[in-house]
């Protein structure tokens, strides 16, 4: 199966009182730097980064595309990083830019997580589902669609149309590679501020 990932860039960040995906990251940009992280973890598979219509972004080496709508929400961007990789690949792991010690360990272990039935896998983590650290199979691209049509504007509307699996924490450190390399889930945390943001710099 081709292995390829999205990471949503276009968020409004009004609690961070900047555009996160241009947050310094030890010397790059969140948006590079979640980029980097991503490509690895799919194995060099294409990565498409969906932004808001006119947002700018530094060159990235990645399918560069736009939100139809500014600020519709995320599904409706994620739905557009869908298309971008319809027939190039057959999942798409999906991050956002701002959960920035999150490791290419992370994102095989959950694509590894996607079993022949699944739609999708979402990680539950601190008793939280997790739609932005998640492995989504591109053929969900209509039901998507349905859901925008029918008015659903959230990632836990997913559900109501593919059959959704909710990973939790045992199981995902039980995966050998990720056990190791980040048993305590760091990479699932996130930032909405910039204290926050501060933070996970300073123990990276």
């Amino acid at each position: 199966m081709r292995v390829g990932a999205i990471v949503l860039a276009g968020g409004r960040s009004s609690r961070m009182g900047q555009a996160k995906a241009l947050l310094d990251w030890h010397g790059v940009t969140a948006v590079e730097h979640a980029v980097s992280v991503v490509r690895v973890g799919v194995g060099g598979g294409p990565v498409c980064v969906v932004r808001a219509p006119g947002q700018e972004l530094p060159p990235l080496d990645a399918i560069l595309v736009e939100d139809t709508i500014a600020y519709e929400g995320p599904l409706a961007a994620l739905h557009t990083g869908l298309v971008a990789l319809e027939g190039v690949a057959d999942i798409a792991f999906a991050c956002g830019v701002d959960t920035p010690l999150l490791g290419p360990a992370f994102v095989r272990a959950v694509v590894r997580a996607l079993r022949k039935g699944d739609d999708a896998v979402v990680p539950t983590i601190g008793g939280r589902s997790q739609p932005l650290l998640a492995a989504y199979r591109v053929r969900i691209v209509p039901r998507v669609q349905a859901l925008l049509d029918d008015g659903a504007g959230g990632l836990k509307d997913i559900p109501r149309t593919c059959a959704v699996r909710q990973v939790g924490e045992w199981e995902l450190i039980s995966d050998p590679e990720l056990g190791a390399a980040d048993p305590r889930l760091n990479g699932a945390e996130n930032a909405n501020t910039p204290e926050e943001w501060a933070a996970l710099s300073a123990r990276s």
